[in-house]
């Protein structure tokens, strides 16, 4: 007789195509394998390897991961009452970037734990405070566990109400963070416009638009950028500089000049008005682009 299973396994942790190194040859990214704490998650021949055996589930990874590339983990499940998360508490603490999104998804703004018994949330607090302080927002604080107990003969002369406890998961990745603080730059890119030849490589690989050429401008605009590199990866010129924020960042706008290549007739874009030859044309001395070839 054949039994039919009613449950499915749950899908093996995997690094998916998404990935921006197992897009993109010369990427550079690693937020996954530096977040990691039982080094489950490797560079291997350029890709980011996931040892299945190692794996604690967490969740850390996919709160930094750019491109939402990490399949058969799900955020942890966690419990709150009224703006606290309460136990049961995870053994391991949640991430800043885990906390960020509980702050302002929830509105929460403790912990309610204690700190002998568990130090790692009271630390985990504290680097959250220090990342709230740069966007301006509230603090958290740990409080003492409430009572587990509750004397009912007393509850009708003290009129007590019971707050509930609820459970939920929050959605993770960079693209949450960014659409969540728009007002701060996690990710702060930039041009060295001396080396830069405005191929369009970076802007056409940018998956969220926060480099763009439009309307005879150069559009970097911080607050989209979640740190994937692809810009970098696909710069051959290496103009492109990429640091890590928070930092409030106003859009810039570079000025582009459109012109016509004397050597190959072809239209370009440029840094300076008056150029004559696109950056192609500039390093073939000997007319090797010029229409009769």
């Amino acid at each position: 007789m054949v039994r039919f299973r009613l449950t499915q396994k749950a899908a093996a942790p995997a690094i998916g195509d998404r990935c921006v190194r197992h897009a993109l040859r010369f990427a550079r990214c690693q937020a996954c394998v530096s977040a990691c704490p039982v080094e489950a998650l490797s560079v291997v021949n350029g890709k980011v390897t996931l040892a299945e055996d190692r794996c604690l589930s967490c969740g850390d990874c996919l709160f930094v991961c750019p491109a939402e590339a990490i399949s058969g983990i799900t955020p942890p499940l966690r419990h709150y009452r009224g703006d606290a998360l309460v136990v049961p508490l995870s053994f391991r603490a949640a991430s800043t970037e885990e906390l960020l999104i509980w702050h302002r998804l929830y509105h929460l703004r403790a912990v309610a734990c204690n700190i002998d018994a568990q130090p790692g949330w009271a630390l985990a607090v504290a680097r959250l405070n220090l990342t709230l302080r740069r966007y301006q927002e509230p603090e958290w604080r740990i409080i003492p566990p409430a009572d587990a107990g509750i004397d009912s003969s007393r509850r009708s002369l003290l009129r007590a109400q019971v707050i509930e406890t609820r459970s939920a998961r929050v959605p993770a990745g960079r693209r949450v963070l960014r659409q969540l603080y728009p007002q701060v730059s996690g990710w702060l890119p930039d041009i060295d416009r001396q080396r830069c030849q405005l191929c369009g490589a970076c802007w056409r690989i940018c998956p969220e638009q926060a480099l763009r050429a439009e309307g005879g401008r150069f559009i970097i605009e911080s607050a989209r950028c979640t740190g994937c590199g692809n810009c970098q990866a696909v710069c051959h010129h290496q103009a492109v500089i990429l640091n890590a924020g928070p930092r409030e960042d106003p859009v810039r706008q570079l000025p582009l000049a459109s012109a016509r290549c004397a050597s190959c007739q072809q239209p370009f874009l440029t840094w300076q008005q008056g150029s004559t030859h696109c950056p192609t044309c500039q390093r073939h001395q000997h007319g090797m682009r010029a229409l009769c070839c």
